[in-house]
């Protein structure tokens, strides 16, 4: 079982400076979508298995780690380490850099609105959220079981992704 800290996958990504306005509400977001799409990526190359066992909130921007959301918002300087530091194995290493090749460049709000196509978020979201307008955040708490009904979502990607890359710059494969 390969589970390692998201803390660790979140310090990850914040060294490989593709997150924006790093300490701020956007930086927030960004990695937190991340965190989202790498453990869909995982969880699709490796039959449901999650690389993490912390279970996502449905936000209003989409999925959030709650604990490492309020972590980075109050000290985003825990964040910021050598990469070379962190190891992880080959499979959680994989699933990373195709997040980052697949989603390392855009923004947070791009990666908000494709985190919204997940009916998991859609619902718990709605589910959480009172005719008030009131937020219950326990309510919002998605389980794993709703995130695996949707991995050919994420494997469409993945499978245009790999399609993609078979071609450089030009067109031609690449042999």
């Amino acid at each position: 079982m390969n589970k390692v800290n998201p803390n660790d996958v979140a310090k990850w990504f914040c060294s490989k400076n593709i997150i924006e306005n790093q300490n701020s509400e956007d930086g927030n977001m960004k990695l937190q979508k991340l965190l989202f799409f790498a453990q869909l990526i995982y969880m699709e190359k490796h039959n449901g298995e999650t690389m993490f066992d912390e279970r996502f909130n449905a936000f209003k921007n989409g999925m959030v780690l709650e604990r490492i959301r309020k972590e980075y918002k109050n000290n985003y300087k825990q964040f910021i380490v050598n990469v070379n530091d962190l190891t992880f194995d080959e499979e959680i290493l994989e699933s990373l850099k195709l997040t980052v090749n697949i989603f390392g460049d855009a923004s947070a709000q791009e990666l908000s609105e494709l985190s919204h196509e997940f009916d998991g978020w859609n619902k718990y979201f709605k589910k959480s959220t009172t005719t008030l307008g009131r937020y219950i955040k326990k309510l919002s708490i998605v389980p794993y079981d709703e995130i695996r009904k949707e991995l050919y979502k994420i494997k469409k990607v993945l499978d245009a992704y790999e399609v993609t890359s078979k071609f450089n710059y030009n067109g031609a494969e690449d042999y």
